[in-house]
């Protein structure tokens, strides 16, 4: 899933394309932590796991350089997004388990 970085600059309310790089690094640094997390990328647009993405890019823009104790889960509604998002998948690896029966 293509996420477009007009839509992580709306919403980290960015201008300009002097910190284009770093964001396209930030995204996939949220991308990995997701997928560290448990939660693997989408390949159909899924808006809770954009959200996520784009949740995790702000905080990391807004805490580079910093050091600071707690881990990007902290970000508020985020642990629960990834939890969702981790529910999902098992949901749907469950369902294509399933062999129903024919006629």
């Amino acid at each position: 899933m293509n996420i477009s970085l007009d839509a992580v600059k709306s919403y980290c309310r960015i201008d300009g394309e002097e910190e284009d790089a770093l964001l396209l690094s930030l995204v996939d640094a949220a991308k990995d932590y997701l997928e560290g997390a448990g939660v693997m990328e989408p390949e159909a647009e899924e808006p809770l796991y954009l959200l996520a993405v784009k949740a995790l890019v702000l905080h990391y823009y807004d805490h580079r350089g910093l050091t600071e104790s707690g881990a990007p889960g902290e970000i508020p509604g985020i642990r629960n997004a990834i939890v969702q998002l981790k529910l999902r998948a098992t949901a749907a690896r469950a369902l294509e388990g399933l062999s129903w029966p024919t006629g």
